[in-house]
């Protein structure tokens, strides 16, 4: 069971990345603090992905007085790399049925790892 979990956890993985780089492509998603900042400001729904390597403080500062969910995965240059940047510590993600669709892979990813 171990190699075929494995298996799943890649596969769920390379389709979280490739809709982080379609999202990015089609403009879906938001990347960085300020960006990230202003669309939480306008009041938009989403959530957010962040970098596990991200400093305490920023991530402290951006998810301070909202009640906004978010998932570490990556490394910020995992992340950058996946949409051709250096280093990217949080991508906003939208829900609308491209982000619900991101969101269930990544709740299906962190469900294997639990287990």
């Amino acid at each position: 069971m171990g190699k075929e979990k494995e298996e799943i956890k890649q596969a769920l993985l390379k389709q979280i990345i490739s809709l982080i780089q379609i999202g990015w492509r089609g403009r879906l998603i938001k990347i960085g603090f300020e960006d990230t900042e202003k669309e939480l400001k306008k009041g938009k729904k989403g959530f957010l992905i962040i970098a596990e390597d991200i400093a305490e403080r920023t991530k402290r500062n951006i998810l301070r007085e909202r009640n906004t969910e978010f998932y570490q995965l990556f490394t910020k240059e995992q992340l950058g790399k996946f949409i051709g940047k250096k280093e990217v510590g949080i991508i906003f993600v939208p829900l609308n049925k491209f982000g619900l669709k991101l969101k269930g892979l990544i709740a299906q990813y962190f469900e294997l790892e639990r287990r």
